[in-house]
């Protein structure tokens, strides 16, 4: 366990964000150790895993490079879960988005910058929260449980632009389901060509959201 606590001060959850469970660990989701300086082929393959695609950092790093895309960038990420016929749903940039979402029991893939804006993006999984102490827990680098502070998450998840998503197969919504964010996530799977998850998609939203 890594302790990355301290740096800024406190975060508060808004009153919608007390709502929330006191405590959550998502421990099944699986850990795969730093695969390059970043870390994004290494979280991505957590999230597959669990959704249970079986891959591997190796896999996907051969993956992406072989688009032409970045294996240390989001989109690089985005179309190698999409590739995997995976809905990739944009969370909003707020802490407590997140954590509805992990308390649902989807563990959410990040970027942040732990150096608090030096250095490199760093992509991690974000799997348990804990209110009292004021922590979040993430699979981040060769850390399978580091502890970071809210406040100093906040201040490091804006530092990289509040990218964060989560990855949902097209027959299942995500907490607090957004009608415009699913949409997004349908259409980067149209733009990857992949119309049969797509339309699955859409058929998912008109039973949730009925015209």
């Amino acid at each position: 366990m890594t302790l990355l606590l301290g740096g800024c001060a406190p975060k508060q959850l808004s009153p919608h964000g007390q709502g929330l469970p006191e405590r959550v660990e998502l421990s099944d989701v699986p850990f795969f150790a730093l695969s390059d300086s970043q870390g994004g082929p290494s979280a991505l393959a957590m999230l597959l895993n669990h959704q249970g695609v079986i891959s591997s950092p190796g896999l996907l790093d051969q993956l992406i490079s072989e688009s032409g895309r970045a294996v240390d960038e989001p989109a690089g990420l985005t179309f190698a879960a999409q590739h995997h016929e995976l809905l990739v749903y944009p969370l909003p940039s707020s802490l407590e988005a997140l954590l509805q979402q992990v308390a649902a029991g989807n563990p959410v893939l990040l970027a942040y910058k732990p150096l608090l804006g030096m250095g490199p993006v760093q992509f991690a999984v974000l799997v348990g929260f804990d209110r009292r102490e004021e922590v979040l827990i993430l699979r981040s680098g060769n850390n399978r449980r580091a502890l970071i502070g809210l406040g100093r998450f906040d201040s490091a998840w804006a530092s990289a632009g509040h990218w964060a998503v989560i990855l949902t197969p097209t027959h299942r919504l995500p907490a607090q389901a957004e009608l415009s964010r699913w949409q997004t996530g349908v259409a980067g799977l149209r733009n990857q060509g992949l119309e049969e998850a797509a339309q699955h998609a859409e058929r998912t939203a008109r039973r949730y959201w009925p015209q």
